[in-house]
């Protein structure tokens, strides 16, 4: 999904570095580990792999729920089950809607996350059409209030807590998470660096080792890169 600057919001980051313990020799499954990274995404996979892959996503984005479907169980099995590549999703806000998806798919911590990010891109064409067909009257009040009450008001419309109640968080908490400021700051401040430092300007968009990928926006052009590298 390509977009505009207009769809951004500055933040200052302030994402903090979070140190996996080194694993034990018997660990040679790594597609249950997640850490964080310096930006505040979650990694996936071995931490000190070889190599890295970082994608941009948005929870908005069709493409993006389509590498989601596409990508789930060959990415694992044939990639980051051995440990020399890892995967690592970062935030690329669009919207509103998009920042209370991001915001809840954070809620419950690290280990949730995988989960709860699929939750919502594979329940995506369900979640989204209530957006398509909002009356003048609801697009106001999704305006209004302070930024943790439009969010709560985008999840009911969405129907995001029963999402999470699936998932085993409950309403009052998932509002919690609606409500972390902290997490907003991490979310936003990823889609700062990858807008304003990283230039990228669709999504999903990919960036290997640190370096942007250039036209590749899908599995299958990222499983041919992943196949070239080195050791892979």
């Amino acid at each position: 999904m390509r977009f505009g600057a207009a769809y951004f919001a500055s933040a200052v980051m302030g994402a903090a570095i979070v140190f996996a313990a080194p694993a034990t020799a018997q660990q040679t499954d790594w597609t249950a580990r997640v850490t964080l990274s310096d930006k505040g995404g979650h990694v996936l996979g071995n931490p000190l792999a070889k190599h890295s892959v970082t994608e941009y996503m948005s929870y908005t984005c069709s493409h993006c729920a389509n590498f989601e479907a596409q990508s789930y169980t060959p990415l694992r099995a044939s990639f980051l089950k051995k440990g020399d590549i890892n995967f690592e999703v970062r935030n690329l806000i669009l919207n509103p809607i998009d920042l209370s998806a991001a915001m809840l798919a954070r809620c419950g911590g690290r280990t949730k996350f995988f989960g709860n990010h699929r939750a919502f891109l594979t329940s995506q064409s369900t979640w989204i059409k209530p957006f398509q067909s909002l009356t003048a009257e609801q697009q106001k009040s999704l305006a209004e209030g302070t930024v943790p009450e439009r969010l709560k008001k985008i999840a009911t419309i969405a129907g995001f807590y029963g999402i999470m109640q699936k998932r085993g968080i409950s309403k009052s908490q998932a509002n919690a998470c609606l409500a972390d400021k902290s997490a907003q700051d991490k979310i936003l401040g990823m889609t700062k660096y990858g807008t304003e430092t990283l230039k990228l300007a669709a999504t999903p968009s990919f960036v290997l080792n640190g370096k942007p990928m250039d036209n590749v926006h899908n599995w299958t052009g990222l499983q041919q890169s992943l196949i070239a590298l080195p050791g892979s």
